[in-house]
């Protein structure tokens, strides 16, 4: 499959320690400072906008996930052990 033709421009004012950093990360993977910004810009988006999707549900899904949410917590004897481990990993 042919790659998209790239037409379209976008010009980016940033100062020269945040380029060159930018610069440096493009280096590291290989790629070009525009081909590295267009997939960082482009990850960061789809990101944004699946933060922002919408789940819909049957009515009778939402009320039972709405009862189960309004009862009283209920601690878990597992986690409230493995909280009280001091993990070596841990300041």
């Amino acid at each position: 499959m042919p790659a998209a033709k790239k037409a379209e421009t976008i010009s980016l004012r940033m100062d020269a320690r945040t380029r060159d950093i930018i610069s440096r990360a493009a280096d590291v993977r290989g790629k070009s400072l525009t081909a590295f910004l267009t997939e960082a810009a482009l990850h960061s988006a789809q990101m944004e906008l699946l933060d922002q999707r919408f789940v819909g549900v049957d009515a009778s899904v939402f009320d039972s996930v709405e009862s189960l949410l309004a009862e009283p917590a209920k601690a878990n004897a597992k986690l409230v052990e493995l909280f009280k481990t001091n993990a070596e990993w841990i300041d």
